[in-house]
């Protein structure tokens, strides 16, 4: 055998599973009607439920898949991917070496149906969203980096983020006031009230972000202390409240 027979790769092999090619572009056909269908139903309430509850495994999905990902070896990838149905499902996580084109080429995404998961926004002349997935971003290397009563504006995730300290809770807020977006960095605390630098009366509850006296109110995102002690800020994902119950 020569050399260059040696080198040379054998072509990636198609998997199989328990369907054909054609039944598997099928099925994608019907689940893309399916959520087309869900998108049209009447009941507003019903229609957000069903697309978070898809967002909730979308997002299940994208952190395995990321993860076991990492577990390859060099090359396994590329070579997987070129099955239809694994190439499918790598491509709905931005996961498919092969739907990338290298600089100055033209996409050579495959052409499989896409399965329109998304945001479903309200009203009648809404459009859709794309979805921010969950994720949570370091914010302080430890609880002692903020005291208690002090507040830091940070850059996180392309946001301007304003944390706050209570005792020994956190809160984040936008680092924005909400009359015309001037800027939290000079924000004075006391207790869970915080002081606009800017607009003499301006306060703002900092467990919800509202307003005192307003309707006006600061977006807010959810805190918590990883296991190495690093003070975490989620996005992406639905921000409660912790207030006393009377």
């Amino acid at each position: 055998m020569s050399e260059a027979a040696q080198e040379s790769p054998e072509p990636p092999q198609q998997l199989t599973g328990f369907m054909s090619n054609d039944e598997w572009d099928a099925l994608l056909a019907d689940v893309s009607a399916l959520i087309a269908t869900l998108e049209e139903l009447p009941d507003q309430v019903v229609r957000q439920q069903i697309f978070s509850l898809l967002q909730g495994i979308d997002a299940i999905h994208r952190e395995a898949l990321r993860r076991l990902v990492r577990l390859f070896k060099e090359g396994v990838l590329e070579q997987v991917v070129t099955d239809p149905a694994i190439g499918t499902l790598m491509e709905l996580y931005d996961l498919n070496p092969l739907a990338q084109p290298a600089p100055g080429e033209a996409s050579r995404r495959r052409k499989f149906p896409d399965i329109p998961i998304r945001v479903v926004a309200s009203g009648p002349d809404a459009t859709s969203a794309p979805v921010e997935q969950p994720h949570w971003v370091p914010a302080l290397p430890n609880a002692d980096a903020l005291g208690p009563g002090s507040t830091e504006v940070l850059a996180l995730d392309g946001r301007t983020v304003l944390l706050c300290r209570v005792g020994e809770a956190f809160f984040a807020l936008e680092g924005a006031c909400a009359r015309d977006r001037s800027p939290l960095s000079d924000a004075t605390l006391s207790s869970y009230t915080l002081a606009c630098p800017n607009h003499p009366g301006c306060l703002y509850d900092v467990r919800q972000g509202t307003r005192i006296g307003s309707s006006d109110r600061l977006a807010c995102y959810p805190v918590q202390s990883a296991a190495d002690g690093r003070i975490l800020v989620g996005f992406g994902m639905p921000f409660r409240p912790n207030l006393p119950s009377f």
